[in-house]
């Protein structure tokens, strides 16, 4: 948006024109015309000027309100299958404590628990970590020397790899051997390095890349005379230097003995990784699953924070004094649209649920002050969402219930919230044959279990999922919660493309663009005025300069005849 200059301060100067010729100081006459046209732009700007601080203002609060609408989104759970949900109402958390008071839990076992994980507790104890096989060669004086061993080893760890034959020549070192070893790491899961033992003993050291896995020679039948040549097999086929034997995890959940190859377990507990980091045996490590109490609160906290950040500026724009008027920061003062988002948004916090644990704000410990601040009660909240995570989660969520254990609410768009009857009619082999609702059966359309609301009907939006096999009545009720209603309500104000304030700033920018225009041509005119008076005042103090003249001429001439 293009800013325009106080029009006081412009002045107007003719490139062509030069006063001098008489005493009449034309180019000030000129001037003042000038400044009398230009005086109406005056206030065209200040008009100008009160529209923009109108439009910031208008920005500021949309940029308020988009961020207490992503607030109250961070709290609001589409009604669905909680495999597929990633809000905070379904995040978990894990729990470590030892039996050993000398033992740190987190020294034993590492977690990562994932949203999927169920609530519980299960107690570990680590017996023996899984450990990566190693074998030593025959130490020779010198890594760089030729070692005149030639022909083919092949080597492999584990299923997960694949053997390969490695060609080895009597002019290679361990130094080469190991490099060309290493070169089909990814293929074969078995590394290699140089120990210096000593000054003059090198060994050629080989490492499964994963741990619980034996390194081997001999598949398929391949030919082991290179790795005896090198001291890593004997000649019946065993190892002739194990420096550390493939060794499997060995641990115990509720008392169950589990084995694995890896240190890193993640198919032991669904949604939970497991990491084992010592032995421990018998001391037992307590694992407890349970709701992400932290991260929500902080999401809530975060809510009530851009909540309080709009009602400060709602507050100063509603300044008023009496005598003196709206206070000088209170741009929007009286805007019916300002007006209005402050009654929705109260509106919308003062939302009620027929919840008998949960039902309000206040009720979990967040309540409006005596300036409408919203404020929390610690402990109050935190002893809600540790008590009855679910129930706090209800008020400001989508919540789906069924009264039937083979009908779920697998997801809801918030088209659509209340309580309905369902009919579901299934043939003789379980299948869904009709789907009503008050005998309606056309408001449902049948996908195999999935019975989902038909577009523009009642229930556009709303996804059943029938797991029984026999005919049966459920009955079905959504909720949309506190956050849902307050994201629709925000949405009428924020929405980029038909939003109220997008509309708003439309208007107040097209106002300031007309009224620029306006005091382009008031601009204009008064130039154009102004260039006018500059040639008729030129054209005068010309013909005074002459008739100066000609006096001076008369009175040179009638002075001679004295």
């Amino acid at each position: 948006m293009s800013t325009i200059n106080s029009a006081t301060s412009s002045s107007y100067t003719s490139s062509s024109y030069v006063s001098g010729l008489t005493d009449l100081d034309t180019a000030e006459l000129v001037q003042d015309a000038y400044d009398a046209k230009i005086e109406v732009a005056d206030t065209v700007e200040t008009e100008i000027d009160e529209i923009e601080l109108q439009i910031a203002a208008f920005e500021n609060l949309e940029e308020l309100l988009e961020t207490f609408e992503d607030a109250a989104d961070d709290l609001t759970a589409i009604a669905e299958l909680d495999s597929t949900r990633d809000d905070v109402w379904v995040g978990k958390t894990a729990y470590l404590s030892s039996s050993d008071a000398n033992t740190e839990a987190s020294d034993v076992v590492g977690v990562l628990v994932e949203d999927t994980a169920a609530t519980g507790s299960y107690t570990l104890e680590v017996k023996q970590l899984a450990t990566a096989h190693k074998l030593g060669s025959d130490t020779v004086t010198d890594s760089t020397a030729d070692l005149s061993v030639s022909g083919t080893i092949s080597l492999v760890a584990g299923d997960d790899y694949e053997a390969v034959d490695i060609e080895i020549t009597a002019d290679m070192s361990i130094d080469d051997i190991a490099d060309a070893i290493n070169d089909e790491k990814s293929t074969t899961g078995v590394s290699a390095s140089v120990l210096q033992v000593s000054d003059d003993e090198y060994m050629l050291v080989l490492s499964a890349v994963d741990t619980g896995q034996e390194i081997t020679f001999d598949t398929d039948g391949a030919d082991t005379s290179v790795a005896q040549a090198l001291g890593l097999v004997a000649a019946d086929g065993t190892y002739a230097n194990e420096l550390v034997e493939a060794e499997q995890a060995i641990f115990l959940i509720d008392g169950v003995e589990v084995t694995r190859s890896s240190n890193t377990v993640d198919d032991a507990i669904d949604g939970v990784t497991l990491y084992l980091y010592a032995e421990e045996e018998g001391t037992e490590v307590t694992l407890e699953i349970d709701q992400d109490a932290s991260t929500a609160y902080s999401a809530i906290e975060a809510f009530v924070d851009a909540y309080n950040e709009l009602r400060s500026f709602i507050i100063t724009n509603q300044a008023y004094e009496a005598g003196e008027g709206a206070d000088e920061d209170a741009v929007l003062f009286g805007d019916s649209l300002l007006s209005s988002v402050s009654t929705s948004v109260y509106d919308s916090l003062s939302f009620t649920s027929d919840s008998d644990v949960y039902a309000s704000l206040a009720s979990i410990g967040i309540t409006l002050d005596d300036s409408n601040y919203l404020d929390i009660d610690q402990e109050l909240l935190e002893e809600a969402l540790v008590s009855d995570f679910d129930a706090v989660a209800d008020l400001f969520s989508f919540s789906g219930e069924t009264d039937s254990d083979d009908l779920l609410v697998s997801g809801s768009d918030g088209s659509y919230t209340g309580t309905f009857t369902i009919d579901i009619v299934t043939d003789t082999d379980g299948n869904i044959v009709s789907a009503s609702v008050d005998g309606d059966d056309s408001l449902f359309t049948i996908s195999d279990n999935k019975l989902v609301g038909v577009e523009g009907g009642t229930y556009e939006g709303v996804t059943l999922f029938f797991g029984g096999d026999s005919s049966q009545s459920a009955e079905v009720s959504i909720t949309s919660g506190l956050a849902y209603d307050l994201v629709s309500a925000l949405d009428k104000y924020t929405n980029s493309t038909d939003g109220l304030i997008a509309s708003r700033l439309e208007r107040l920018e097209e106002q300031v663009d007309d009224l620029e225009d306006e005091v382009d041509d008031i601009t204009a005119d008064a130039e154009e005025y102004a260039a006018e008076l500059t040639e008729r005042y030129s054209a005068i103090e010309t013909k005074l300069y002459q008739l100066e003249l000609l006096r001076e001429q008369l009175d040179a001439l009638w002075g001679s005849d004295d």
